[in-house]
Order: C-alpha cells, then structure tokens, then sequence
C-alpha cells in the first residue's frame, strides 16, 4: 500500500466516542484501543463499559460472536439482490473488491457494537467520516453498493439481536444502525454530487 492510501486509511476511521466527554474515561480509553487495533470489545472490555450503561454485556458479546454470520447473511441478500455485482463488470469485481465491502461491513458493525455498549447511538467522527468519503472515491468503492449492503446488514443485525436481546437494547442497536445507514447514504449523495460537478 502507497503512503497515500495509508494516511487515507488512517483519516477514515470514523468513530468519535473517543471524543465523547459526557463517557468516562475508562470506557474511552477502551474503546479507542479495540478501534485502534479494530478488534471486538473483550469481555472485561463489555463488563466496563455497560457497567456504566446498563447495556446488557452478555447479549452483546452474542451479538459480537454472531457478526461473521451476520455479515455472510448481508452479503447473501445483497447478491441475491443484484448478482452482476461479483461478475466481470460488476461494481464488486474482481474478488478482492467484494472482499473489501465484507470486511468494511464486519468492521461497521464492529463499532456499531461499541455504540451500543456505550449507549450512544450517533457515534460518528465528521473528521473520518469524511476521510472514508475521500478514501472511497479514491479507491472507486460503488457507495450505492455498499449504502443496500448496509441496510441488509442492519436488518440481519436486528434480526437476530431482537431474539434475545430486551426492547430498550434493540432499540439502541437501530439507532446506531440507522446512524450508520444515514452516513453512508450522505457519502452516496457526496459522491453523485461529484459525479454530477465533473460532467
């Protein structure tokens, strides 16, 4: 990878609960550490952190063991959706490309899980939510692709968490997910926009 491309990545982490002074800071010194290795929050880490929101830590850590399952699920709608999107042409093509859009949604849901432990639901960084908006358009990622990939993603999140998880946390994980699905589709608007400058 270029020293371009890294210091785009490195600009498009979008979570800002690290910034959030209103949460302790024990829960946001935890939380910026498993982003910044963009891991799963631990257990301890789940215990921590819904001590302070009343979050249940054991439905998460579910939630959490469940994602690569939740992820295929998506990814099984999505082209089932519209399958050209893998073929030769397709807005997913050639293979890494698709694998790309499967690892951004794990980590997607990754931090929408942070949000929920932390009981904030608009957990965006409008800094890094912008980078991603620079680094998507430098590596040409189809953002209308991954906008439906990611409202699958929520509802398969949902669909599952809904089963055992109480209404008030299923709720804090729609919102969060609602959150995430509004600033992917204000990337799409960014980019058609773009788009639509350079015609």
């Amino acid at each position: 990878m270029d020293e371009r491309l890294k210091q785009l990545r490195a600009e498009a982490r979008i979570l800002g609960l690290m910034y959030d002074q209103s949460l302790p800071s024990s829960v946001r010194e935890r939380i910026q550490q498993a982003d910044t290795e963009a891991r799963p929050l631990s257990g301890h880490d789940l215990g921590v952190i819904c001590s302070f929101t009343a979050v249940n830590a054991d439905h998460l850590q579910r939630l959490q063991s469940n994602t690569p399952l939740i992820v295929a699920s998506a990814k099984s709608r999505l082209l089932l959706e519209d399958p050209g999107l893998i073929l030769p042409g397709g807005a997913l093509y050639p293979e890494a490309r698709a694998e790309a859009c499967w690892r951004d949604c794990w980590h997607f849901l990754r931090v929408t899980i942070y949000a929920v432990a932390a009981g904030r639901p608009a957990f965006t960084h409008l800094p890094g939510v912008k980078g991603l908006g620079v680094l998507y358009r430098e590596l040409a990622v189809p953002i209308s692709s991954m906008a439906l990939a990611i409202g699958f993603l929520k509802a398969e999140a949902l669909s599952d968490y809904s089963t055992y998880s109480s209404p008030s946390d299923a709720s804090l994980l729609g919102e969060a997910l609602l959150h995430l699905e509004q600033m992917i589709q204000q990337l799409q608007q960014i980019s058609n926009s773009a788009t639509e400058a350079l015609l």
